[in-house]
């Protein structure tokens, strides 16, 4: 009822707005925010260190054909975001030290988890990338504070942050969870918690060279973070050891075709040791560690007019340790086409490819996964309109939801909708 009740208002403040007599410059292919400059006081701000970033993203989705109970009524999941970044260099002549804060809620229902999913073996990938970790009430996703020795190139971060705002990066411009954002979080998220929760951490960041970097953090491992309902607790009181990623990060502005590209590669340690929170994932023994690796790759492989636009590529491998993870490894490639018409220069037409295997021995326990791999595939054309607004309608296709043959595969309809305030 509450993201009808905000759809609803949204959808009418928009009417209202395009309907005044500044809707020309509203609906201007170039303003950047729907509030837009608050009369230059955005940029005065900027400019003395402090700015702000907002935006609300709707994933529609409806299953169209197969999955566990198909036809129903489709489902919304939604975020809100409210970001902010302090220059204290500017603000207040502290060299190199800035803030970032990130606050995050998310509401609404998943087909996923209602619709496609056998209840004895769940859908290991979302339709809707806006859902879980947080559908009620609001979360403080970041809240962190970065020093930058800029002379020696080494950078620390501390607070409370995700792992996967930093590790194991990658862009999201599909809706489908296994598309989007760091992987690692998405398939061993027993250990491994993305952005919107965060937890206590540190990390230091050495930069060899403008292109080449590595990266190590040490973060608390607290399953009390992913809670529904402790988004903004801080105790430290549920910690169990410490997940440590490590990863080395090159970005050349010159790779394939003389064009700019993003590699990265690295690995994780986990050292919970309590048996509710690491246990070998088929007979049940205590564990007291648990680890998993990285390679993902973005590549520009053709320009038009001698910018972003053009066919880009990008993969992303991950593997897991099988003893303590149902899910052993992981395969995603895709390609995106930015700015696929004449004046359509911020459109992107995308397609991905995602295949999540199975472990055997998970498999040899848990008869009813009588797939190796469950595998996800999206189609869909990101229109912007203006830059702060945002349609990608969207067709995936699940095949063997869950790894099980026990339900069909799933053909979904979707609609993602952002608006950037």
């Amino acid at each position: 009822m509450k993201l009808k009740s905000t759809l609803l208002i949204g959808s009418l403040g928009l009417t209202i707005i395009a309907g005044q007599s500044h809707a020309a410059t509203l609906l201007d292919p170039q303003r950047d925010y729907l509030l837009g400059d608050w009369n230059g006081a955005r940029s005065d701000l900027a400019e003395q260190g402090i700015k702000f970033d907002a935006n609300i993203t709707v994933d529609t989705a409806y299953l169209a054909d197969g999955g566990y109970d198909a036809h129903q009524d489709p489902t919304y999941t939604s975020q809100l975001w409210l970001g902010s970044q302090w220059d204290l260099e500017k603000i207040l002549g502290w060299d190199g030290v800035s803030i970032r804060t990130v606050v995050t809620a998310r509401q609404g229902q998943s087909v996923s988890v209602d619709q496609i999913s056998d209840p004895l073996a769940p859908q290991m990938a979302n339709v809707q990338a806006s859902y879980g970790r947080g559908n009620r009430g609001s979360r403080l996703t970041e809240f962190s504070i970065e020093k930058q020795f800029k002379d020696s190139g080494v950078s620390v971060r501390l607070g409370r942050f995700g792992m996967g705002t930093y590790f194991n990066v990658m862009s999201c411009d599909f809706q489908n969870t296994s598309f989007c954002t760091a992987q690692m979080g998405k398939w061993q998220g027993g250990s491994w918690y993305n952005t919107p929760v965060s937890q206590w951490g540190g990390m230091l960041k050495y930069r060899f060279s403008p292109e080449l970097s590595a990266q190590v953090g040490v973060f608390e491992f607290n399953p009390t973070n992913i809670k529904e309902d402790e988004g903004w607790n801080l105790s430290t009181s549920d910690a169990d050891g410490v997940t440590i990623p490590v990863e080395l990060l090159w970005q050349p502005q010159q790779a394939l075709n003389g064009l700019a590209g993003s590699y990265r590669v690295g690995m994780m340690y986990n050292t919970a040791d309590k048996i509710e929170n690491q246990k070998d994932i088929v007979t049940g023994e205590a564990k007291d560690h648990t680890y998993g690796a990285w390679f993902v790759a973005e590549q520009q492989l053709t320009s038009r007019n001698g910018a972003k636009q053009g066919l880009h590529g990008f993969m992303n491998l991950s593997f897991h340790d099988d003893s303590t993870n149902k899910i052993d490894h992981m395969q995603q490639v895709g390609l995106k086409y930015i700015g696929p018409f004449e004046h359509r220069e911020n459109d992107i037409l995308g397609f991905g490819l995602n295949r999540i295997h199975v472990s055997d021995r998970y498999r040899e326990k848990y008869t009813r996964l009588n797939q190796d791999a469950e595998y996800n595939l999206e189609l869909n054309y990101s229109y912007y309109p203006t830059k702060w607004a945002m349609l990608r309608p969207n067709i995936q296709y699940v095949i063997h939801p869950g790894a099980t043959s026990h339900v069909n595969n799933a053909l979904v309809l979707g609609l993602t909708t952002r608006l950037t305030f």
